[in-house]
């Protein structure tokens, strides 16, 4: 009998300690040095009015405002490629070698959809809810020209993100990596008898500029698809997304899931990691069915045990998510769904827009609704202002000393659907 070649991907990882600017961009011990010009110039759009690119360490009394997107620097050393459909070719995705510039951030800001983007603080409380505080970010500020659509702003800003990215991660190529972790999935053995698990991610793809992109590809036009998970690691999703800060999986989410990196943790020790199911979350009751339809299909198709379920958003697809936790118990199939939730100020209140029987295990990120004061900081860069529209947040936001009164809804990732966070527990 023929064997198949499994999918094997080594991410290199370069540690970056810190970033500065310098008159060539390159990695030396362990500092990355950025030519600011040359930055600016890859960023240059003809939708931007003005392009500037600032710093951001942690500790540092920076805010960074409003967000629309973190993206980790990678690259594929062998031919020089990344984000495949976008920037590169299909060749080798999932596989080869992944050079990762590890510790490093490309922070994308602009008003896009202002009231449904977030905030980044460098330093106080907000650091310990926020990952990204940890980073040494490089920061897009990016004015556009006058009489632009928001979904022109919307592409610029995230395209700009994307080669700024990859810019960086070509200062990296010829350093020595740091540590090279591998990932594949070989076989595990019938006798073994490990429950057999999938990964459900569900991508959201409901227009008005809440979208991703699959292979270069609007998610809305793109089928529920198995994936390979190291596909997720080479840059297979990019986000597109300007929902609330707490409900968006930035594309640094994506290349870093904490689902597929625990899964593949336990692949052969206490269950069997089949692999990643990716599909579209629209805001219409019949595609919803369809989605789920094909999910569970693919499920029995594998034989699956359980499945484990990520949402994107907040509101309708929890809907999404009750849908599959009942077709997966008709179909005999264990589910766990991973989500935050919005339980109002005092944590009392419903925390779900939709909710099941069926849905017997859940994995809570967190209450979105929760307050927080962060103190004022001695530098912004995007536009303080903002914080009073922010979804989640309040009208009163921000305070005559600089500092402003939100929910954890407005902080990046603080509440992540996909488990990036440190508030998060566990209910059966």
């Amino acid at each position: 009998m023929k064997t198949v070649k499994q999918m094997s991907l080594d991410l290199e990882l370069v540690y970056v300690s810190d970033v500065r600017f310098g008159s060539e961009t390159k990695m030396d011990d362990h500092v990355l040095y950025v030519n600011r010009e040359e930055l600016i110039s890859v960023a240059a759009d003809r939708f931007f009015s003005s392009v500037d690119v600032e710093l951001a360490r942690p500790g540092e009394s920076i805010r960074i405002i409003p967000v629309k997107d973190v993206i980790e620097p990678r690259i594929k050393p062998d031919t020089g490629d990344f984000f495949p459909g976008i920037l590169g070719g299909f060749e080798g995705v999932g596989e080869g070698r992944t050079r990762v510039l590890k510790g490093c951030g490309v922070v994308t800001t602009g008003q896009i959809v202002c009231f449904q983007e977030g905030l980044i603080d460098m330093s106080g409380p907000c650091a310990d809810y926020c990952i990204y505080s940890k980073m040494n970010n490089v920061v897009l500020i990016a004015e556009p020209v006058e009489g632009i659509t928001p979904e022109q702003h919307e592409e610029a800003v995230r395209l700009a993100g994307v080669r700024m990215a990859h810019y960086l991660a070509k200062a990296a190529v010829d350093v020595e990596a740091d540590e090279v972790k591998t990932y594949t999935l070989p076989p595990v053995p019938p006798e073994k008898k490990l429950p057999r698990l999938l990964y459900v991610n569900l991508v959201l793809a409901q227009g008005l500029l809440h979208d991703n992109y699959i292979y270069g590809g609007d998610c809305k036009k793109v089928q529920t698809a198995l994936m390979h998970p190291n596909e997720m690691m080479d840059g297979a999703i990019v986000s597109g997304n300007c929902v609330t800060a707490c409900d968006k999986n930035t594309t640094y989410d994506h290349e870093n899931n904490p689902v597929v990196e625990d899964m593949y943790a336990r692949h052969g020790v206490d269950l069997e990691f089949l692999g990643v199911i990716s599909s579209p979350t629209t805001t219409m009751l019949a595609e919803k069915e369809r989605g789920v339809m094909a999910i569970l299909s693919i499920a029995r198709l594998l034989n699956a045990d359980g499945i484990v379920v990520t949402e994107e958003g907040g509101g309708n697809p929890e809907a999404d998510l009750m849908l599959i936790a009942e077709k997966a118990e008709k179909a005999g199939i264990k589910c766990v769904l991973v989500l935050h939730e919005n339980a109002g100020d005092d944590g009392a209140s419903e925390p779900l827009s939709n909710t099941s029987a069926a849905a017997k295990g859940v994995v809570t990120a967190g209450n979105n609704n929760e307050f927080i004061v962060l103190p004022p900081m001695e530098k912004v860069l995007g536009h303080l202002e903002a914080v009073d529209v922010l979804a989640g947040g309040v009208s009163d936001a921000l305070r005559p000393d600089g500092s402003v009164n939100v929910r954890l809804a407005v902080i990046m990732d603080a509440t992540s659907n996909l488990g990036i966070t440190k508030i998060s527990a566990e209910t059966y």
